[in-house]
């Protein structure tokens, strides 16, 4: 079943997903052309507009535009954007390894460009880092992402104390609670190259972002040791005094100064499996009419001198599937029950279909509760076959005041490359 947004977005296919909300390909029936949308998790209409507003006052080669936002006071809020065949940053990172700083200078420049941009425009990104650099496949660089932004005029979204941006590309004012400004956009810009060409945070490795957060506060930053002739510059944006740092368009010019790459980086699409060998197609009809014969199959084999029937190497074969780490599916249950009780709607796009109730009854369910709370038993996550076993306690409390703990096994796998709910059990 489909389902059209706004009476006009058809959702095609979920693409990603973070702290801010989840982003699907879709399709613009009026227009007959592709778009993101993206629906924010919190589904907080203030902040979609705030998103939606900020974004669309910037035009530029280098940032995804913003074409709509749909919904209302009650709705979820989706915000329709431009969809760029893409891989993020980050996800290159980690496919192909560090970059070599020529490529890194690049990529940087064009971000730092879009970044001057939306400063001109009196718009703070606040939350550079490599996963909100997309790349196409045609190599072109756009930064995307302005969930957590702040343009000038609005209202400060840290007054409760919260920090906003991500540890591992957090300026060091801003670690220590100082408010983001266009300075400590340039210090994740910084980050962000280095991260590309070190493969690894400014801060060192750390799976604790309280760590982070400490080492970033204290100015603990790390020498880049393969940045080559682009190590001054580099260290000009890492300035742990904003006033040291260039402007976004400073570092544009810096940064596309830089010697450039031989070739422009380009992602391929997909590999697409090729048809099958047409002589493979002859042999194998062959084989299908002489199996009867018992071993007629071999005899051929044997007598034609072919291929042998164990090489494979011959026949077309699928794309090796993506496995998940037990840290994926642990951080994969954990945002799923982020989004209960306030969004079943949503939660209940992240099962496996035929493995759970209907999304009415789902949904129907959870608006019995209006609280979660869900803590993850670490020491037994443990695999089973293809899948993970995420054990968690959930603390529930229900309309009427009343309140529940059960334990709950989560089964977690991979479906179409993309992490999924299979089973849910509950335990006690």
């Amino acid at each position: 079943m489909t389902t059209t947004i706004g009476g006009r977005y058809t959702l095609i296919e979920r693409v990603g997903s973070g702290a801010m909300g989840v982003v699907w390909r879709a399709r613009d029936e009026v227009l007959a052309r592709e778009v993101a949308v993206k629906q924010l998790i919190t589904g907080d209409h203030q902040r979609a507009m705030r998103e939606a507003r900020n974004a669309a006052r910037l035009h530029h080669p280098h940032a995804i535009a913003v074409f709509d936002v749909v919904g209302n006071d009650v709705e979820e809020p989706w915000i329709v954007m431009e969809y760029l065949p893409s891989h993020s940053l980050s996800a290159l990172i980690a496919e192909r390894g560090p970059m070599k700083p020529a490529q890194a200078a690049s990529i940087g420049a064009k971000v730092a460009s879009a970044l001057a941009a939306a400063h001109a425009a009196g718009i703070v990104h606040r939350d550079i880092k490599p996963g909100n650099v997309l790349i196409g496949h045609d190599g072109t660089v756009k930064i995307t992402d302005f969930g957590i932004s702040k343009a000038s005029g609005d209202g400060t979204m840290t007054d409760t104390g919260m920090i906003s941006g991500t540890p591992a590309y957090l300026a060091p004012e801003v670690a220590r609670g100082e408010q983001p400004g266009e300075a400590s956009d340039v210090f994740s810009l910084g980050a962000t190259i280095y991260t590309a060409i070190e493969g690894e945070s400014v801060f060192g490795p750390s799976d604790n972002s309280f760590g982070l957060i400490y080492r970033a506060a204290s100015g603990q930053l790390r020498d880049a040791k393969n940045a080559g002739e682009l190590t001054p510059l580099l260290n000009r944006l890492l300035s742990k005094n904003p006033q040291d740092r260039p402007t976004a368009q400073e570092a544009a010019d810096l940064l596309a100064a830089e010697p450039q790459p031989s070739q422009p980086l380009a992602i391929p699409e997909p590999r697409r499996r090729k048809p099958p060998n047409r002589r493979i197609l002859v042999i194998l009809s062959i084989i299908a009419v002489l199996a009867i014969g018992g071993g007629a199959a071999a005899a051929y084999w044997n007598e034609t001198g072919g291929d042998s029937p164990t090489n494979q190497s011959t026949f077309p074969t699928e794309e090796k599937p993506r496995s998940f780490s037990a840290d994926e599916a642990v951080a994969f249950v954990k945002g799923h029950y982020e989004q209960l009780p306030g969004n079943p709607v949503l939660a209940w796009q992240n099962f496996s279909g035929g493995q759970v109730e209907s999304r009415a009854d789902f949904v129907k369910r959870w608006k019995g509760y209006t609280s979660v709370q869900c803590t993850v038993l670490t020491a037994q996550v443990h695999s089973d076959g293809p899948r993970w076993i995420v054990p968690v306690d959930l603390a529930l409390v229900t309309d009427i005041g009343k309140q529940a703990t059960i334990h709950v096994e989560v089964a977690v796998e991979a479906v179409n490359n993309e992490m999924k709910i299979a089973k849910l059990t509950q335990t006690g």
